[in-house]
């Protein structure tokens, strides 16, 4: 790691722990124990990691950044679980049933809609239209799950009650995808 990048990463970590350090203070000089601030300093390491493989990634710095949101996602579900629990009478237990599955889905949304992009080095406009796609199914599986653990059907779900918002807007950006591309190879550039 050169100077430069040790400076900068310092500089990307001094909000972080200043805000970790004040929680533990407050909730420290309020409660005599670290409960709430625990969450806070989780939030701020995903955070702060997030952040710096975004910035100081390299070529690969949305992958990278992606790997840390996959590997750190669950212990932050499991630790916002911990926390939640210490103020209800009733403990919920939510990660392993709902939290899991729902972080899974999106990410694998998302992993899908790179990896198309990635293979097919498709356009911008065929990029966001297939990841509409996979966002209507993740958020139909997101309200089930949410159904099946609270044992209700009233979730809103804008995939039932206007599948052509979703379906309209994909086609209208393949679409547009699939003229730009075509467009593109019947005039390469010179």
């Amino acid at each position: 790691m050169t100077k430069k990048r040790n400076f900068w990463s310092i500089i990307l970590a001094i909000p972080f722990i200043l805000a970790v350090l004040t929680c533990f203070i407050v909730n420290f000089a309020l409660e005599q124990q670290f409960n709430w601030s625990l969450l806070v300093a989780a939030s701020c390491l995903f955070g702060y990691l997030a952040l710096y493989t975004l910035i100081f990634g390299g070529k690969h710095r949305i992958l990278l950044t992606y790997l840390v949101i996959c590997i750190l996602l669950i212990p932050f579900l499991y630790i916002t679980e911990y926390t939640a629990n210490l103020y209800i009478p009733q403990p919920i237990y939510w990660v392993t049933k709902l939290g899991i599955p729902i972080s899974l889905a999106w990410l694998a949304a998302l992993a899908v809609t790179a990896l198309l992009r990635a293979l097919t080095h498709a356009n911008a406009f065929l990029t966001t239209g297939c990841f509409i796609l996979a966002f209507y199914f993740a958020e139909r599986y997101t309200n089930n799950q949410i159904d099946a653990f609270t044992g209700l059907n009233e979730s809103w779900r804008l995939s039932d009650h206007y599948p052509l918002l979703y379906f309209s807007a994909a086609a209208l950006f393949l679409l547009i995808g699939l003229i730009t591309t075509a467009a593109n190879h019947s005039h390469p550039r010179q």
